[in-house]
């Protein structure tokens, strides 16, 4: 039986930065604490790899500096339902685009530089004994720690040893890497996200990100989200994406053949769920994601800065109840644009386009900013998230809620109209 202060299960972003907060708060537990990783890095990871600025500026609170990446900096959004489009720009260079191996493996090198121990072999059970928790692995090997870290991903079993079912519905994305559209002009520096799949019943969007492969090319990474586990789920995906292809023309050199889709799983943060039990704090995935955006790493980020924060006060006082996380997380910068994306999508089963996307894509008054200006200026970090809980803010949502609600009305359809061929 080996034995450490802390142990993290997972060594992705949420593991890592776990490590890393730590570490920076109590230094002299460099040594003490275990990072358990499944597989070896630089191991792939599948998702868009969207890095918003509020995580950039959680990096170099670290003292790490993102520019060391291979990246694609971005300058905004490009929204869109059909053939209605608003670019909301983030007004700093601080959002890009990455790949998440580059990414993980950067944020996992740099907790082991500090003093954490990674051991790549995967966890198999845990259990809370009366003075900490144990741990065993797949290889045969105990460890027994003060306080773990569940930061295993949306299909780690944390939270089953732990008597901490989720919460969060889970939905089915279908990603593809494509040659990179030179004639797409919003594409060079923008994230383009096109919500029209709820017009087919599906809810979710379709984007179009430019990134980079393995091998340093610029590629566009596109997908689909909204899908269900059931059978059908993922050929509806396919047939919906193609669908909306077709309001994007400047595509068309992109996709002249048929995308190889790679699936996987996400699950949307939950405020019905446990945060944490008695010696066990939940992290990143095991949280969920945003479910407008998807956007896991905000998440990651500030539950692990949260974590790390619960976690060092509890080694002084001896209290591992982490009555606190749960308010912390409700305070962190990623709250208030999950007010937002929880508020459209129940929206978007009703009528077409959802009244909260009709309002984003109101063009702004000089000077002046909409609803989707607000975001993407949180999701940049340009602005705090504090702001949309301003006066100022609901006064901007009650303004473009009057200007648009009659030509809503007049041009919605009452259901979503159509669905895949």
């Amino acid at each position: 039986m080996t034995h450490y202060r802390v142990i993290i299960l997972g060594g992705g972003p949420a593991g890592s930065l776990s490590a890393l907060f730590l570490l920076q708060r109590r230094p002299d537990l460099a040594g003490d604490i275990l990072i358990l990783e499944a597989k070896r890095f630089p191991r792939e990871k599948i998702c868009g790899g969207g890095v918003s600025g509020r995580v950039t500026r959680r990096l170099r609170e670290l003292g790490l500096e993102p520019e060391v990446l291979p990246r694609v900096p971005l300058r905004g959004f490009t929204v869109c339902y059909r053939d209605m489009r608003h670019r909301p720009e983030f007004g700093n260079r601080d959002c890009f685009v990455v790949r998440r191996s580059a990414l993980d493996a950067f944020l996992l090198c740099a907790a082991a530089e500090r003093g954490a121990e990674v051991r790549f072999t995967p966890a198999v059970g845990a259990c809370r004994e009366r003075r900490g928790v144990r741990v065993m692995t797949a290889d045969g090997s105990l460890f027994r720690a003060q306080v773990l870290v569940a930061a295993d991903g949306v299909n780690g079993r944390s939270r089953e040893w732990f008597a901490a079912p989720h919460r969060g519905a889970k939905t089915l994305l279908l990603q593809t890497d494509a040659p990179f559209p030179e004639e797409a002009e919003d594409l060079h520096d923008s994230l383009v996200l096109d919500f029209t799949p709820p017009r087919f019943g599906i809810r979710g969007y379709v984007w179009f990100f430019p990134s980079l492969n393995d091998e340093g090319q610029r590629v566009v990474n596109a997908g689909i989200s909204g899908g269900g586990f059931s059978s059908g789920s993922a050929r509806r995906l396919r047939e919906c994406f193609r669908a909306v292809l077709k309001d994007h023309p400047e595509m068309a050199g992109a996709f002249r053949a048929e995308p190889r889709f790679r699936a996987y799983p996400e699950r949307n943060f939950s405020i019905l769920q446990r945060f944490s039990v008695e010696r066990v704090i939940f992290v990143g995935e095991q949280l969920g994601v945003d479910p407008f955006t998807g956007e896991g790493l905000g998440i990651c980020a500030d539950s692990a800065a949260a974590a790390a924060g619960c976690i060092a006060r509890a080694l002084e006082e001896g209290d591992f109840s982490f009555r606190g996380y749960a308010s912390q997380l409700l305070r962190a910068p990623f709250f208030p644009l999950y007010l937002i994306g929880t508020t459209y999508w129940p929206q978007s089963l009703w009528r077409q386009p959802c009244f909260l996307f009709f309002m984003s894509t109101r063009e702004s008054s000089a000077g002046g900013m909409n609803v989707i200006d607000y975001y993407a200026k949180v999701f940049s970090g340009l602005i705090p998230g504090e702001e949309l809980y301003t006066l100022r803010f609901w006064r901007t949502v009650l303004r473009d809620a009057v200007g648009v609600l009659p030509e809503w009305l007049s041009t919605s359809a009452p259901t979503p109209c159509d669905r895949c061929p």
